[in-house]
């Protein structure tokens, strides 16, 4: 454990870096903070592309008590969000903790911490808090015999490298379907997605319903209030699952996804609590059009979908983007044979394949068994490993639905109150865990939600409704109705701010009630019916606790009759 005035040092001056540093030092703890670059903002710097925006919302994405400007869109630009950071940055006085242009080339444990080598200097330290981030070491698949050109999403900067090329974008999530769009845009000559699995494709707007996706979720009787039984059986999600793929077939005409006619996983497989949504859209009106023009319906009543997702202009019908389900078998000069047998060819194959999990200045502790492979996350909620918390991992979990910079800041909460010694290694199997996704993801993926509560109640920091109604209504119903915005964690417990309470009151009261009104009737209803589940589950949990208790009194009693 470390007490308050030991000295931490934070790796990486993204937006995990920058909510570490701000909270520790917040704390008392001796922050230094390290960073490669020359300067803040991690991946939203370095790996920045054309007119790229955020697919997290203003509401669910700024830190807790300092939010982003009026005025600000609800998906604002990557520069935006930079800007956002410097200013969070000027506001907590961060500059002097923040060391740039120094690498960390080394973490090694000693007797007392640890020794952190970077730069041609060395510091030591009682703890270290690793924010290196996500989208560090490409992981890039070889393409043997292809003449044309390849190359990895972190590479690509402008749309203009597509014209007039025949383009594979290989990978189909967020960057992925940006990556399509532009080629669609550039404009190229064609366009193929090659999709392994599959993928669930929901616009970050909400599709029209008044408030972005990630604010069309609620906290009561979903995250919190919820009997163990009910969590275990998932039955929300089950109910939840029929009903949205009913509102995608009625409104777009396919339950693979929102207006998802290809890619999506095997017939009406989107399951809540299963995927990671995709949620960058603007490429699947020309996805879908192959496959729509040879349905009426598909033309006429769900035309209105693209339309949408083309900022309401009819999208055209000169590229159509070709899905291709597998992988590639080989490459043959600029032919490339896929695992079905079919050939095409490209002149520009771009790799939307992610990225290594590695912390190669930690490999001499936790080294993988392969360089191939990634690197493991810790066991205590991906923050910290039993063996030793005062080594954490912040930042780098991924939501189904919501934002990892929130996520972040929640990370720091709970590990200073491990530092301190107020929590214990948890014991009981997390209940946020995703059902589906791959070996890998299956690691890291979480739901958003259940992730942010496990955490606050390791904590202390759920907010206690019932109290909130009489001390601000609104705060209580945009705390029951909303999503699990960091603020919230705030209202109590260690890290309580009186701040949370005026941005509870409006800006996230705001999204409840501009909602429409049949969602927060629907919200509403499923809270009410899961809450009085859950009373159903705690009545009979009550008396069958009573029932073995009068049981354990009767034998008891009858055994002392018994034997003389």
């Amino acid at each position: 454990m470390l007490p308050a005035g030991g000295r931490v040092v934070v790796i990486g001056a993204g937006a995990s870096g920058l909510v570490a540093v701000k909270t520790l030092a917040a704390c008392g703890y001796a922050v230094t903070c390290l960073e490669a670059n020359p300067t803040l903002g991690g991946a939203f710097v370095t790996k920045a592309y054309d007119d790229a925006q955020l697919v997290s919302s203003r509401f669910i994405t700024p830190f807790s008590d300092f939010r982003m400007p009026p005025g600000t869109k609800d998906h604002p630009t990557l520069p935006e969000y930079v800007a956002y950071l410097e200013d969070y940055a000027v506001h907590f006085s961060l500059a002097p903790m923040i060391r740039f242009g120094c690498k960390v080339d080394r973490v090694v444990r000693t007797d007392v911490g640890y020794t952190v080598a970077f730069a041609g200097e060395t510091i030591s330290c009682g703890a270290v808090c690793v924010c290196s981030g996500l989208h560090n070491v490409a992981s890039v698949p070889s393409l043997p015999g292809f003449t044309g050109t390849a190359l990895h999403s972190s590479q690509y900067k402008a749309q203009s490298i597509f014209a007039g090329k025949r383009v594979l974008v290989v990978g189909c999530g967020e960057t992925g379907l940006d990556m399509v769009h532009r080629a669609v845009l550039a404009p190229a000559i064609a366009c193929t997605l090659l999709v392994r699995r599959g993928f669930v494709s929901v616009p970050a707007g909400g599709a029209g319903v008044g408030v972005p996706l990630d604010s069309m979720i609620t906290n009561l009787f979903e995250s919190s209030y919820v009997h163990p039984w009910l969590e275990w059986s998932r039955l929300r999600w089950v109910v939840t699952t029929h009903a949205i793929r009913l509102g995608f077939g009625l409104a777009t005409g396919t339950r693979c996804g929102f207006n998802q006619w290809a890619g999506g996983f095997p017939p009406h497989q989107v399951k809540r609590g299963h995927h990671i949504i995709n949620k960058s859209t603007k490429a699947m009106p020309y996805i879908n059009q192959p496959i729509k023009r040879q349905s009426w319906l598909g033309r006429t009543l769900w035309a209105w979908a693209d339309k949408w997702q083309c900022d309401g202009v009819q999208p055209p019908t000169g590229l159509d983007v070709d899905v291709v389900r597998g992988g590639i078998r080989c490459a043959d000069g600029k032919t490339i044979t896929f695992d079905d047998g079919t050939q095409a060819v490209y002149d520009l194959v771009l790799f939307a394949t992610g990225y290594k999990q590695t912390f190669p200045f930690l490999r001499a502790q936790t080294a993988s068994a392969a360089d191939d492979l990634d690197d493991l996350l810790p066991n205590e909620h991906n923050i910290c490993f039993t063996a030793d918390p005062t080594l954490a991992y912040v930042g780098f979990v991924r939501p189904n639905v919501g934002a990892i910079p929130p996520m972040s800041e929640m990370q720091v909460f709970w590990w200073i109150e491990r530092l301190r010694g107020h929590i214990a290694s948890p014991t009981t199997p997390p209940r946020y865990r995703l059902l589906g996704g791959t070996s890998r993801t299956a690691a890291y993926a979480c739901d958003y939600g259940l992730y942010m509560h496990e955490l606050g109640s390791d904590i202390g920091a759920v907010p206690d409704v019932w109290c909130w109604l009489f001390k601000s209504w609104r705060t209580a119903v945009a705390y029951s109705m909303g999503q699990a915005y960091i603020t919230f964690f705030r209202l109590d417990g260690p890290f309580a701010d009186p701040s949370a309470v005026r941005i509870s009151e409006t800006e996230l009261y705001a999204p409840v009630t501009n909602r429409a009104v049949a969602s927060n009737v629907l919200f509403g209803g499923l809270a009410a019916i899961f809450g009085f589940l859950s009373l159903v589950c705690w009545v009979v949990e009550r008396v069958l606790i009573w029932a073995v208790g009068v049981y354990a009194v009767l034998a008891n009693h009858a055994h002392r009759h018994i034997v003389p």
